[in-house]
């Protein structure tokens, strides 16, 4: 509720409050192009970066390899492009900074480093094994038994069976 709050509230008072002082500092007319500026630019940067990055993930995808990166990568693009939507000057910065390949590819190092910690996303390594086999459910009662079969994948990386 509080991110919400800073979101509708806090940041457009601050974007209103900066665009006064640099409205005082170079007059009205130029901050208001300047706005319509950087967004124009972060737009143009935001569609050829995607498709950019969309052509990579067809690539990755054609060779086999599932396209994680460039998923993520397209996750930070569409953020950047929301930023630049919103006119200001602060927000067109923060859309700018998703848009510079090398601060993307931080905070997607960050965010798969934090997902991978909290055991929410896990990449399949070379190293994990597969084991087949079947589950055959009975009851006490020898008069009645289930002969339903349930298939599926176990799957375990070699580093959690050495353990």
């Amino acid at each position: 509720m509080r991110i919400l709050f800073l979101l509708l509230f806090v940041i457009p008072l601050v974007e209103l409050y900066f665009l006064i002082q640099v409205g005082e500092n170079i007059g009205a007319l130029p901050t208001v192009l300047l706005t319509i500026f950087t967004a124009m630019v972060g737009i143009a940067l935001m569609r050829i970066q995607g498709l950019a990055i969309m052509q990579k993930a067809q690539l990755s995808m054609a060779a086999g390899q599932p396209p994680t990166t460039e998923v993520m990568e397209g996750v930070f693009i569409f953020l950047g492009g929301i930023f630049l939507f919103f006119p200001g000057l602060i927000t067109d910065g923060i859309g700018f900074l998703f848009l510079m390949p090398f601060v993307r590819h931080f905070l997607i190092k960050l965010s798969v480093n934090g997902m991978q910690s909290r055991g929410q996303f896990r990449q399949k390594t070379q190293q994990d094994e597969y084991f087949e086999g079947e589950w055959r459910e009975s009851t006490h009662d020898t008069r009645q038994i289930k002969d339903d079969v349930i298939e599926g994948e176990i799957i375990e990386s070699s580093d959690s069976v050495k353990k």
